[in-house]
């Protein structure tokens, strides 16, 4: 609705693309000269891993002065956003996005805050927001005044917005009400009874209010792992801290949910889900990136096992990722490997049998049907991460791992 009826109000015209497809999304924004684009959490990351890509393909004096230019064009623009001056010092990148760009719209899913801050370094500003369908759409948005990438901005006008039922870590749950909220679930009374309290709209969503008003996001509270020492672990914001891993898309599970009733390494164990990159490091060098992250950590948010899945994720239209069925077909494809017993611990030639650190070899591959996993500890003891000991001083249980077969593997359940 906003990226049609809003622009033709003001006498705008707009470009609807029927594919997209990277070169032709191209070829439209100096074609049509672009001005605003409105674009989803994925479009977006493939351009910054296309320009990411090109950038590095420069040679090291033209990067030195590109790196110069980009540090330049973030001081000047941290209060505000300047295009103009922006195309006089990266001329060569607003260029490519047809010359009269002055921003981009972003919505539907969780967008990465480095990518966010990617371009607004470029001098290219993406106004980010929170929307529900539910709510018509647009609930709050970033205004831009200063830039920030930590957000999804302050509320609309004529929209509240209150976080109830918040818990000793400030997190709860965010509600909205309004003449956008509707009326209800057509045809389904008992949900709109649960879903529309008093007026509040329940999101589901899962966050807090900072005093400037901007509210942050940290999750879906149907996504959320309380521990057993009581602490609540939100996959999304575990995700941030792996956003730039080489990797094409990835997300967070509790192993117990993998594996009902069976243990991986510990009930409070995480696993990560991963897509690789095709130009992607080896085994060793993503193994590094992920301990890197994990000790950045507090102990009960870091990720103990890694599962390479080698298909597409299942998304929605908006592009979000569809968690159960994703886990679904991991499981699906695990068992089907394998029938596993009715004991806790899992069979050592299947998935998941905990390992002590030494054992862990890069490169070595067992059969795990439908999916392929790298065989490495994640969080081992501290010699294998070499450095220490885990936060804490002390060191931790074995990791489990799990396994691949060293030729072709098998593709994923989609």
């Amino acid at each position: 609705m906003v990226g049609f009826i809003g622009p033709f109000v003001c006498g705008a015209a707009v470009v609807h693309l029927r594919t997209l497809r990277p070169e032709y999304i191209r070829e439209a924004f100096p074609r049509f000269g672009i001005t605003y684009a409105s674009v989803v959490p994925l479009l977006l990351k493939n351009v910054e891993r296309s320009l990411r890509a090109r950038f590095d393909e420069l040679p090291p004096a033209r990067r030195r002065v590109l790196d110069t230019l980009i540090a330049l064009n973030r001081a000047l623009t941290r209060r505000r956003p300047h295009p103009r001056l922006s195309r006089l010092l990266l001329p060569q990148v607003h260029n490519a996005f047809g010359g009269k760009l002055l921003a981009l719209i972003v919505g539907g899913a969780f967008t990465e805050p480095a990518t966010l801050q990617f371009f607004y370094d470029l001098g290219i500003p993406v106004a980010n927001g929170y929307d529900l369908t539910e709510a018509s759409t647009a609930i709050t948005v970033n205004d831009l005044k200063p830039f920030r990438a930590d957000t999804v901005g302050k509320r609309l006008p004529g929209v509240e917005v209150r976080i109830t039922n918040v818990g000793a870590d400030g997190v709860g749950e965010v509600e909205v009400r309004g003449k956008t909220v509707m009326a209800g679930y057509l045809d389904d009374p008992e949900l709109t009874a649960e879903t529309i309290v008093d007026g509040w709209l329940r999101t589901g969503d899962l966050g807090w209010l900072d005093p400037e008003g901007h509210l942050h996001l940290v999750g879906r509270k149907k996504n959320m792992i309380v521990t057993e020492g009581g602490k609540n672990v939100y996959p999304e914001d575990i995700e941030r801290a792996f956003e730039d891993l080489p990797a094409k898309e990835f997300c967070i599970f509790a192993a117990n949910y993998l594996w009902p009733a069976r243990s991986l390494g510990g009930s409070e164990s995480l696993v990560l889900v991963l897509r690789p990159d095709g130009d992607a490091a080896g085994p060793d060098g993503l193994r590094d990136e992920i301990l890197a992250r994990n000790r950045r950590l507090a102990d009960f948010k870091r990720v103990s096992g890694l599962l390479v899945w080698e298909s597409d994720f299942p998304r929605t239209a908006s592009l979000k990722i569809k968690r159960p069925e994703l886990a679904r077909a991991n499981v699906a494809a695990l068992n089907a490997g394998h029938a596993f017993g009715e004991t806790a611990e899992m069979p050592t030639n299947v998935v998941g049998y905990r390992v002590a650190p030494a054992e862990v070899t890069p490169g070595e591959y067992r059969t795990v049907s439908g999916t392929q996993a790298l065989a490495w500890g994640l969080l081992a003891g501290a010699r294998a991460a070499g450095g220490g000991p885990p936060r804490g001083g002390r060191e931790r249980d074995p990791v489990p791992v799990v396994r691949r077969p060293s030729g072709p593997g098998g593709r994923g359940v989609r």
